[in-house]
C-alpha cells in the first residue's frame, strides 16, 4: 500500500536552528520566504505538527491568495492541519481553534470529551509512522507537510518517509539548543546511504536560499 509524499517545509539558519535560544514563536525567514511557503502550503492535502509547535505558535500558517495589487486574503481553500500528540494539553483559547481550517488529531490514545469537541477527527497512531502514514492515505491525503518540531522530523526520518526537503537557508548564526534534527542519545548513525538530489534552487531577499531536495532513488 503506497503512502503520502511526505514533504518538509522549514527554515533553519546555518548552524541548523529553527528558532532563537529562547523558543516561543518565531519566523527566522524574510517575506519572500513566507511566500515560499505559502506556494508550498498550497500544493499539499494537510500539514502534520507536533504539540510543542502547536504551544511555541498557538495557531498555523493560512494560506493566502494575492491580487495584483499585491493586497492579500485568506484562501478559503486550507489544507487539513494535523496535530500528532498523545497529550491532550489543549487550550480552546489559543487562535489555533478559531482559524478557519479543519483540524484532525493523531494519538496513540483515545481523545477525552473536549479533545473530540475541538477535533473533526482523531486517528491512532498504528505503531509506527509508515502504518498510520497507510491510514492518512486511505483519508485521501495524498501530499503531506512536516513542519516540525524536531521531534517528529526525527520519527519520520528514521523510518525513510520523507520524499522531499523543501528548505530556506537563512544567513545567520543562532546557536540555541532548537535544532530541526535534535541530538540523538546514542552515537548510532541512521539515514548515511540516503541520497538527495537538487530540483531547485532559488535566491530570496536579504541573501536567502530556498532549495528542494527530492530523495534519490
Amino acid at each position: 500500500m503506497s503512502i503520502p509524499r511526505v514533504i518538509i517545509v522549514i527554515a533553519s539558519s546555518l548552524d541548523g536552528r529553527i528558532a532563537f535560544p529562547k523558543g516561543g514563536e518565531s519566523h527566522l525567514g524574510s517575506e519572500e520566504d513566507k511566500k515560499m511557503l505559502n506556494q508550498n502550503l498550497s500544493m499539499v492535502d494537510a500539514t502534520i505538527f507536533g504539540l510543542g509547535t502547536l504551544i511555541a505558535h498557538k495557531s498555523t500558517y493560512l494560506i493566502k491568495n494575492h491580487n495584483n495589487n499585491d493586497e492579500e486574503n485568506i484562501s478559503k481553500s486550507q489544507p487539513i492541519s494535523i496535530v500528532a500528540s498523545n497529550s491532550k494539553k489543549f487550550n480552546s483559547n489559543w487562535k489555533y481553534f478559531r482559524q478557519p481550517i479543519r483540524r484532525w488529531l493523531i494519538s496513540s490514545s483515545k481523545a477525552d470529551d473536549s479533545a473530540k469537541n475541538e477535533f473533526e477527527k482523531q486517528l491512532f497512531f498504528e505503531d509506527s509512522w509508515g502504518k498510520t502514514l497507510i491510514s492518512l492515505k486511505k483519508q485521501g491525503i495524498n501530499d503531506l507537510a512536516l513542519l516540525g518540531g524536531a521531534k517528529l522530523i526525527n520519527s519520520f526520518i528514521k523510518e525513510d518517509l520523507i520524499t522531499d526537503i523543501k528548505i530556506t537557508i537563512i544567513p545567520q548564526i543562532i546557536g540555541g539548543r532548537y535544532t530541526w534534527i535534535p541530538p540523538e542519545q546514542t552515537n548510532e548513525i541512521f539515514n548515511l546511504k540516503r541520497l538527495w538530489e537538487i530540483k531547485s534552487i532559488k535566491n530570496l531577499m536579504n541573501n536567502e536560499i530556498h532549495v528542494h531536495y527530492k530523495k534519490f532513488k
